[in-house]
């Protein structure tokens, strides 16, 4: 892995030994998120052959601290991701967002036809949160407080994490490692998300993939199955996983699923 810094931001990049495939996947971490908890999937996909980049996205180590990070917007965030997209050059990548990284990803699409795959994973929803959706919880509310609180500055206990929202399905033994991994959010961001950002799936002209999971405390399955149809896009849920599937049990099924929808669903002059 080489750490890349670009300005105030931090990218990692994984290259494989070969490269089998003409373009590269960019992920972008959910909500306090950072790069460390896409480490699986970055790791897995280099090694199938796709030159693979995470962003760590301003305020969010190991980019710069962000003094004003509370008031940062998802505007700030989409402007990063296209930051590194120029200047790495990887315009052609195809993206592949969790969580309010698969909304940040859908803005990107928008803007750019040169994507040449959408992929969202337990994705936060452009269309707002609803009282109807956090009936779909089986923590009521367990949406808003994940925006609100679990990742911003209040303090949150491991414990009330891992009993009912972010880490509901990791084994006991690595709960306290992997919330680790996780830093402050913007609650500006949370905000947005709330209230709904405007996303136009006309303009998203790349072929797209949606992930819900039925175990996912944070983000209800069935909230992915409505955006599916939003964006029309193809649709893949998982039984066995819930909002980290990239570090539950068995995560490796995911990762052949993605890879699998990509060889068959993005056109690629080295396969041919």
């Amino acid at each position: 892995m080489i750490r890349i810094k670009i300005d105030n931001l931090a990218v990692d990049e994984y290259q494989p030994e070969v490269v089998k495939y003409s373009y590269p996947l960019l992920f972008i971490h959910g909500a306090g998120g950072t790069s460390e908890y896409l480490k699986n999937y970055l790791q897995f996909f280099a090694g199938a052959g796709w030159p693979s980049y995470a962003i760590n996205l301003r305020g969010h180590h190991p980019s710069d601290r962000e003094d004003a990070l509370e008031q940062t917007t998802i505007e700030d965030y989409v402007a990063d991701v296209k930051k590194v997209m120029r200047d790495l050059a990887i315009e052609n990548c195809a993206l592949i967002g969790h969580s309010m990284g698969g909304l940040i990803a859908q803005k990107i699409a928008m803007q750019f036809k040169s994507i040449k795959a959408l992929i969202t994973i337990s994705s936060a929803p452009p269309f707002g949160v609803t009282p109807e959706m956090n009936n779909d919880l089986s923590y009521p509310g367990s949406f808003m407080k994940s925006l609100f609180l679990l990742l911003s500055f209040i303090p949150i206990t491991t414990a009330f994490m891992a009993e009912t929202t972010l880490l509901n399905n990791i084994d006991e033994n690595e709960k306290e490692e992997i919330f680790r991994m996780f830093v402050a959010e913007s609650l500006m961001v949370g905000y947005q998300i709330a209230q709904g950002v405007f996303i136009k799936p006309a303009d998203i002209k790349c072929p797209k993939l949606v992930i819900g999971c039925k175990l996912d405390a944070i983000v209800p399955e069935s909230m992915e199955q409505k955006l599916a149809g939003f964006l029309h896009a193809d649709y893949i849920s998982y039984e066995q996983f819930a909002h980290l599937p990239m570090l539950e049990k068995g995560w490796e099924q995911s990762a052949n699923d993605i890879a699998q929808w990509l060889q068959n669903n993005v056109a690629d002059a080295t396969q041919n």
